[in-house]
């Protein structure tokens, strides 16, 4: 796929995630931010905060943060890659109506990759260096292990199993990578050696495989992110609306205000009257 389908297809899907994202904060209230009473005063300590504000300030980046991060895994995961990428992904509407698909062994497969000599690869997708753990790893290997079996006895058909990780280098990915494929460093786990057909790729390398070996295939990803938001803080300021920054802002406002009772002239917070309006 050439770069100009690329940078026009994923804007349209960013624009999209913008505006949904832009949505929810302008019905979130402060009362949607879960405070943990117990840690609140101890982050207050730890980081040398001075005002609540700087408090809220925090713990707002880690509230707005979590929620952008799974919403942009979702982004890629049923919007870009089967919408720009012409992936078919495994939802569990495909997996009812498609036999073998809907069989546990499949758990692990994401999408479907259609080459065009009409072959196949599956993949199974995954965020970062840190998305699978030692238990994970194992699971995939015996899931993957399943899938192989099934092609030998011609139940299905493909060429590669391929997990893909779509940020970050393969040097930098942890060895449960490696235990995913049946590559045992050190202590032994009970797993199938698979490196003949399950193959990690990270990074540019998975984006460059994932559109045919086009190599800039991240960077033409990336110009369709930044034009996609572009356009919709445009359009925002055209029309009079808030920008993104500002309704932030105002969910900030609101959170602050909501806890301003509990801070006496002194600047000094009231913990424990937090923790009783939080926990009763």
């Amino acid at each position: 796929m050439d770069r100009g389908t690329i940078v026009d297809l994923v804007a349209k899907e960013v624009r999209w995630w913008v505006f949904e994202r832009r949505k929810k904060l302008e019905e979130l209230s402060h009362e949607s931010m879960a405070v943990n009473p117990f840690l609140a005063p101890l982050l207050f300590g730890f980081n040398g905060f001075t005002s609540f504000e700087e408090l809220a300030d925090f713990l707002l980046g880690g509230h707005f943060s979590t929620g952008h991060s799974t919403g942009f895994g979702k982004l890629i995961d049923e919007k870009i890659l089967p919408r720009v990428f012409e992936t078919t992904k495994l939802d569990a509407e495909y997996r009812a109506q498609n036999k073998p698909f809907g069989l546990s062994h499949f758990d692990e497969v994401d999408h479907l990759i259609r080459r065009n000599d009409g072959t196949q690869d599956l993949l199974s997708l995954k965020a970062s260096r840190w998305t699978i753990q030692l238990t994970m790893a194992v699971q995939l290997n015996n899931a993957f292990s399943k899938l192989v079996k099934m092609r030998s006895a011609g139940k299905i058909s493909f060429n590669k199993i391929v997990v893909g990780v779509f940020y970050g280098k393969h040097s930098m990915l942890t060895d449960k990578y490696d235990i995913c494929r049946g590559i045992n460093r050190g202590k032994k786990h009970s797993v199938v050696d698979l490196t003949g057909t399950v193959d990690v790729l990270a990074g540019r390398d998975f984006w460059a495989w994932l559109n045919n070996g086009q190599a800039d295939t991240q960077k033409w990803l990336m110009d369709g992110i930044m034009t996609g938001y572009k356009m919709v803080e445009s359009k925002a300021k055209a029309h009079g609306l808030p920008t993104s920054k500002d309704l932030i802002n105002a969910y900030r406002s609101s959170f602050v205000r909501n806890y301003e009772r509990f801070v006496n002239a002194e600047g000094n917070i009231d913990w424990m009257s937090i923790l009783r309006e939080i926990n009763g």
